[in-house]
Protein backbone atom coordinates (compact mmCIF):
# COMPACT_ATOMS: atom_id res chain seq x y z
CA UNK A 1 0.00 0.00 0.00
CA UNK A 2 1.29 3.38 -0.94
CA UNK A 3 0.95 6.25 1.48
CA UNK A 4 1.27 8.73 -1.41
CA UNK A 5 -1.58 7.05 -3.32
CA UNK A 6 -3.89 7.28 -0.30
CA UNK A 7 -2.95 10.93 0.25
CA UNK A 8 -3.69 11.76 -3.38
CA UNK A 9 -7.06 9.98 -3.29
CA UNK A 10 -8.37 11.67 -0.13
CA UNK A 11 -7.02 15.21 -0.70
CA UNK A 12 -10.05 16.31 -2.82
CA UNK A 13 -12.42 15.16 -0.06
CA UNK A 14 -10.50 17.14 2.54
CA UNK A 15 -10.29 20.21 0.29
CA UNK A 16 -14.05 20.28 -0.33
CA UNK A 17 -14.66 20.21 3.43
CA UNK A 18 -12.16 23.03 4.13
CA UNK A 19 -9.37 20.88 5.55
CA UNK A 20 -5.90 19.90 4.43
CA UNK A 21 -3.83 16.84 5.13
CA UNK A 22 -0.81 17.71 7.26
CA UNK A 23 0.48 14.16 7.60
CA UNK A 24 -0.56 10.55 7.15
CA UNK A 25 0.96 7.57 8.91
CA UNK A 26 0.22 4.08 7.64
CA UNK A 27 1.22 1.35 10.09
CA UNK A 28 0.62 -2.38 10.34
CA UNK A 29 -1.55 -3.25 13.34
CA UNK A 30 -1.83 -7.03 13.39
CA UNK A 31 -3.77 -8.11 10.32
CA UNK A 32 -5.11 -4.58 9.78
CA UNK A 33 -3.63 -1.27 8.77
CA UNK A 34 -3.66 1.69 11.13
CA UNK A 35 -4.30 4.92 9.23
CA UNK A 36 -3.49 8.07 11.20
CA UNK A 37 -4.65 11.24 9.46
CA UNK A 38 -3.43 14.58 10.84
CA UNK A 39 -5.61 17.39 9.49
CA UNK A 40 -5.78 21.15 9.80
CA UNK A 41 -8.12 23.84 8.53
CA UNK A 42 -6.97 25.03 5.12
CA UNK A 43 -7.53 28.66 6.17
CA UNK A 44 -6.15 28.27 9.70
CA UNK A 45 -8.10 28.38 12.93
CA UNK A 46 -7.39 24.97 14.41
CA UNK A 47 -9.22 21.67 14.53
CA UNK A 48 -11.80 20.66 17.13
CA UNK A 49 -12.66 17.23 18.48
CA UNK A 50 -15.97 17.50 16.61
CA UNK A 51 -14.06 18.22 13.36
CA UNK A 52 -11.99 15.07 13.90
CA UNK A 53 -15.12 12.98 14.51
CA UNK A 54 -16.87 14.34 11.41
CA UNK A 55 -13.80 13.83 9.21
CA UNK A 56 -13.33 10.32 10.59
CA UNK A 57 -16.86 9.44 9.44
CA UNK A 58 -16.33 11.03 6.01
CA UNK A 59 -12.89 9.48 5.46
CA UNK A 60 -14.09 6.04 6.55
CA UNK A 61 -17.07 6.19 4.19
CA UNK A 62 -14.89 7.45 1.33
CA UNK A 63 -12.24 4.73 1.86
CA UNK A 64 -14.93 2.02 1.92
CA UNK A 65 -16.97 3.31 -1.04
CA UNK A 66 -13.94 3.85 -3.27
CA UNK A 67 -12.07 0.67 -2.31
CA UNK A 68 -9.03 2.70 -1.29
CA UNK A 69 -7.88 -0.21 0.91
CA UNK A 70 -8.27 -3.95 0.71
CA UNK A 71 -9.21 -5.57 4.00
CA UNK A 72 -9.75 -4.11 7.43
CA UNK A 73 -8.24 -0.97 8.87
CA UNK A 74 -8.29 1.23 11.95
CA UNK A 75 -8.83 4.92 11.29
CA UNK A 76 -7.64 7.78 13.51
CA UNK A 77 -8.11 11.46 12.72
CA UNK A 78 -6.52 14.18 14.83
CA UNK A 79 -5.10 17.68 14.77
CA UNK A 80 -1.41 18.06 13.99
CA UNK A 81 -0.68 19.48 17.46
CA UNK A 82 1.55 22.36 18.47
CA UNK A 83 4.64 20.51 17.26
CA UNK A 84 3.12 19.81 13.86
CA UNK A 85 5.20 18.29 11.11
CA UNK A 86 6.33 20.45 8.19
CA UNK A 87 6.52 18.49 4.93
CA UNK A 88 5.77 20.72 1.97
CA UNK A 89 7.03 24.05 0.71
CA UNK A 90 3.74 25.70 1.71
CA UNK A 91 4.23 24.49 5.31
CA UNK A 92 7.65 26.13 5.55
CA UNK A 93 6.33 29.36 4.05
CA UNK A 94 3.25 29.40 6.31
CA UNK A 95 5.31 29.01 9.48
CA UNK A 96 8.15 31.37 8.58
CA UNK A 97 9.50 32.96 11.77
CA UNK A 98 8.59 29.94 13.93
CA UNK A 99 11.07 27.89 15.95
CA UNK A 100 11.66 24.48 14.33
CA UNK A 101 13.45 21.19 14.93
CA UNK A 102 15.05 19.58 11.88
CA UNK A 103 16.13 15.93 11.89
CA UNK A 104 18.36 15.01 8.96
CA UNK A 105 18.63 11.68 7.18
CA UNK A 106 22.43 11.83 7.42
CA UNK A 107 24.64 13.84 9.80
CA UNK A 108 26.01 17.23 8.80
CA UNK A 109 28.98 18.40 10.89
CA UNK A 110 28.52 15.33 13.13
CA UNK A 111 24.89 16.17 13.99
CA UNK A 112 21.52 15.01 12.67
CA UNK A 113 19.27 17.31 14.74
CA UNK A 114 19.21 21.09 14.41
CA UNK A 115 17.06 23.78 16.03
CA UNK A 116 16.51 27.29 14.72
CA UNK A 117 14.09 29.95 13.59
CA UNK A 118 12.59 29.24 10.19
CA UNK A 119 13.67 32.05 7.86
CA UNK A 120 12.24 30.74 4.62
CA UNK A 121 12.18 28.19 1.85
CA UNK A 122 13.78 28.73 -1.52
CA UNK A 123 14.74 26.42 -4.39
CA UNK A 124 14.03 23.26 -2.39
CA UNK A 125 16.06 24.48 0.56
CA UNK A 126 14.90 25.13 4.14
CA UNK A 127 16.63 28.20 5.61
CA UNK A 128 17.15 28.55 9.35
CA UNK A 129 18.70 31.16 11.60
CA UNK A 130 22.44 30.93 12.11
CA UNK A 131 23.04 30.50 8.38
CA UNK A 132 21.78 26.90 8.39
CA UNK A 133 20.36 25.60 5.10
CA UNK A 134 19.13 22.09 4.34
CA UNK A 135 17.74 20.62 1.15
CA UNK A 136 14.21 19.33 1.73
CA UNK A 137 15.08 15.85 0.44
CA UNK A 138 17.89 15.61 3.05
CA UNK A 139 15.40 16.16 5.90
CA UNK A 140 13.95 13.10 7.62
CA UNK A 141 11.52 15.16 9.69
CA UNK A 142 10.84 18.84 10.33
CA UNK A 143 8.55 19.97 13.14
CA UNK A 144 7.50 23.16 14.84
CA UNK A 145 9.31 23.41 18.15
CA UNK A 146 7.27 25.78 20.33
CA UNK A 147 8.86 27.24 23.43
CA UNK A 148 7.19 27.65 26.81
CA UNK A 149 6.02 31.17 25.90
CA UNK A 150 4.28 29.85 22.78
CA UNK A 151 2.57 27.09 24.76
CA UNK A 152 1.42 29.48 27.50
CA UNK A 153 0.09 31.98 24.91
CA UNK A 154 -1.91 29.19 23.30
CA UNK A 155 -3.57 28.29 26.61
CA UNK A 156 -4.37 31.91 27.45
CA UNK A 157 -6.31 32.54 24.23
Amino acid sequence: MEKERIEKEIEPLLAETGFELVDLKVLRHGAKFLLQFFIDRAEGGGVTLEDCGNMSDKLGAYIDMNNVLEGGYILEVSSPGMDRVLRKEKDFLKFKGSRVKIKLKKPVDNARVYYGDLLGFEKGEVQLSGGLKFMLDHIEEARLHPGDDDILKRHDS
